[in-house]
């Protein structure tokens, strides 16, 4: 048991860590939420169906980060809305490196600020690649109400003002 759930822990750790980032704009408050994904999956091992593992954790994220929010805006008072993106340009052009960073770095922040389950949706869809039976039983949602979500979702970052002036400045 404890070698397969090493083997879960390193098959899932960046897609539940992916989640909670886009979610919660903070590195460590992401691993913070892996962290006791990855412990209520160790309580819930026997009782999570291995094909289903993967929803099965996403869904868990997604509420982890719902709670962790709530306790947060309780504490504060107000919803922190600093961000700070982390970018690795390996390309030798500066330039290329430089432009490429920021365009990534305007793209996250567009995701950011969609409201769930839009962002939750678009980030386990298009950035980390679940298939859409996944992003159903994670979000407790039916097929074509995941379609509809990641539509509009997608349509909102078209109309996304920033996005579309750096995207013309690029032409």
């Amino acid at each position: 048991m404890q070698n397969e759930y090493r083997q879960a822990i390193e098959q899932y750790r960046q897609k539940v860590v992916t989640l909670a980032r886009y979610s919660l704009r903070s590195a460590a408050d992401a691993e913070d939420i892996a962290q006791e994904v990855f412990v209520k999956l160790w309580h819930h091992w026997p009782s999570v169906d291995a094909d289903r593992r993967l929803a099965w954790l996403m869904r868990v994220t997604h509420n982890a980060v719902i709670d962790f929010t709530r306790r947060r805006k309780t504490k504060l008072g107000v919803f922190d809305e600093a961000a700070e993106v982390e970018e690795q340009a390996g390309d030798d052009d500066q330039h290329g490196a430089a432009e490429t960073a920021a365009i990534r770095g305007d793209i996250a922040a567009a995701i950011r600020e969609l409201d769930d389950p839009f962002r939750s949706i678009l980030v386990m869809r298009d950035v980390q690649g679940l298939a859409y039976a996944d992003i159903e039983v994670s979000l407790e949602m039916n097929a074509s109400q995941v379609k509809v979500y990641l539509h509009r979702a997608r349509r909102k970052l078209r109309q996304n003002a920033q996005l579309r002036q750096r995207f013309d400045d690029l032409d």
